[in-house]
């Protein structure tokens, strides 16, 4: 045997009898860029118009290294994507030298116009978590999203154009519904807070807590239950989804918190109907601060003692849609969004958040002597931030924030509403899709009549009626990479939007049009 021959040989049975093992790297996500054009944002005649191009990047990365265990990180980079981050942020530049400084350290902040430098952009983990998959049930530990029904609680942001996410750190036991199978459930324990801090309107805690104390701790136990014959009826008359998400949450001496929440979900499909159905159930007490903004109130002092919110309330929403026509099939599979697949229908989408009339009344009164001018009640449901029943009703832009209100309205969110709306639909995979839809919506807790009078006026003061909106929208999938779109809105505001005393609200218009590449 040639010595070629023998090393050939030698290295062949090294590199069978040595144990190999490997790690596999997959990762998925998309890049969005929208521009988009507002006449008047805030409905007032002095308003300047907004002109933005706002930016949307995410991608997940998975480690795998065998068929049952794997790590996934989620990377963005925008900090806050209702902001614009295309030209924003500048690195700054020395300061001339005729300034007469001898500080090294002096710069200016202002762009150079010829020769511009931008700030690096910095990643951001947002989810990260780990999965184990075993015989009856997929383990994931971390921080992980959480999606539910239409998204009117709970929304996993991993849409694109998505500003907002519902994430946990804990653990979920998962038994997914197979292709065979109808029913599944899931359950799991979320660590929401492990060192709260001070919940009081004034003064300081006479407790410090921290990680060794429990009294700031806030825990949540939650249950899925969910039947889905959706695949195993596909091509029937009639299938159905219905699944019910329930959990309770437990806090300490802190925020002394104890409620139960419940996410009812229907999805039936019946020949040339679909109607969609969500009602969130929320039960209990809590002293947590943040139910201050749905119109509850914060313990003052420490002296004065916890003051718990009683937050019961029922929201829900819904679609009811009805098929006109259907036509062709797609090719391969579904994502790839090839053949020549064509539908047409009218849809009729409702939903209802409640509102909670104390929040037009300050939380506490300049006084420090006087009581609080609320009830000890929170009603008001605001509706996850992706939720968007139009182009500009509960979407606004930042500088609309300062119109917001305790529990009675806030911009950029459904609260203290109810909306209707009323549309037709056509879709194309080869022409793409079209949809037009006509949308109103009215505050549910009309002003008091006494704050009427104010000269401060606000959204509310002059009527309930949020106004009329006129959407039309255009988007078109290349395959399951591209996708790209462009929309148009007229917005009537009604007498709720009028914030002036001597000028009312004006039209708003909008244009807008956006890509997204899927990787």
């Amino acid at each position: 045997m040639s010595r070629r021959s023998l090393a050939i040989t030698c290295f062949a049975a090294a590199l069978i009898s040595t144990q190999a093992s490997a790690i596999f790297v997959d990762g998925h996500g998309y890049y969005g860029v929208r521009g988009e054009a507002r006449t008047k944002p805030e409905n007032i005649p002095a308003s300047s118009a907004s002109q933005t191009i706002d930016q949307f990047f995410r991608l997940d990365t998975e480690l795998r290294v065998n068929d049952k265990a794997s790590a996934i990180i989620e990377f963005k980079i925008f900090d806050d994507e209702r902001e614009s981050y295309m030209g924003d942020r500048t690195a700054p530049q020395p300061c001339p030298s005729s300034g007469g400084t001898t500080d090294p350290n002096c710069t200016m902040p202002a762009q150079n116009s010829i020769e511009p430098h931008y700030s690096p952009l910095q990643p951001k983990i947002t989810k990260a978590y780990v999965q184990y998959s075993m015989d009856y049930c997929l383990l994931t530990i971390g921080r992980r999203g959480r999606q539910w029904g239409m998204g009117l609680f709970l929304d996993d942001g991993t849409k694109p154009f998505a500003t907002d996410a519902s994430v946990f750190d804990g653990v979920t036991c998962d038994i997914n519904i197979q292709k065979s199978q109808t029913l599944g459930f899931s359950v799991g324990y979320d660590k929401i807070s492990e060192t709260g801090s001070s919940i009081l309107y004034s003064g300081a805690p006479t407790r410090s807590y921290g990680g060794t104390d429990n009294g700031d701790d806030l825990d949540q136990l939650f249950l899925t239950i969910e039947y889905n014959d959706h695949r195993a009826n596909a091509g029937k008359g009639f299938s159905k989804q219905i699944g019910i998400y329930f959990a309770n949450i437990i806090g300490g001496e802190n925020t002394k918190t104890d409620i139960k929440l419940a996410d009812l979900y229907v999805n039936f499909l019946m020949n040339n109907f679909v109607w969609q159905n969500e009602v969130y159930f929320r039960l209990g007490k809590s002293a947590d601060p943040s139910f201050a903004l749905l119109g509850g109130v914060r313990t003052r002092t420490e002296e004065e003692g916890r003051v718990e919110n009683d937050v019961q309330s029922i929201a829900l929403a819904g679609s009811l849609d009805y098929y006109l026509s259907r036509s062709g099939a797609y090719t391969g599979p579904k994502e790839y969004n090839q053949g020549n697949a064509t539908s047409q229908s009218l849809f009729f989408n409702y939903a209802y958040a409640p509102g909670d009339k104390d929040g037009y009344r300050p939380e506490y009164p300049s006084d420090p002597g006087l009581p609080t001018q609320r009830d000890k009640k929170a009603s008001a449901v605001a509706f996850h931030k992706n939720f968007k029943p139009a182009l500009l009703l509960f979407n606004g832009r930042k500088n609309n924030d300062n119109r917001r209100i305790d529990g009675i309205y806030d911009p950029y969110r459904v609260m203290n509403a109810t909306v209707y709306s009323l549309g037709y639909r056509y879709e194309s995979l080869e022409s793409g899709n079209f949809e037009v839809k006509a949308v109103t919506a009215e505050l549910n807790e009309a002003m008091p009549k006494d704050l009427t009078l104010l000269d401060a006026k606000q959204v509310g003061s002059y009527g309930t009626n949020l106004g009329v909106e006129l959407d039309f929208m255009y988007s078109k999938k290349l395959g399951k990479e591209f996708e790209f779109g462009a929309a148009a809105a007229i917005g009537v505001p009604g007498d709720a939007q009028r914030t002036r005393t001597d000028e009312e609200a004006v039209n708003n218009y909008m244009l807008q049009s956006y890509a997204a590449f899927h990787f």
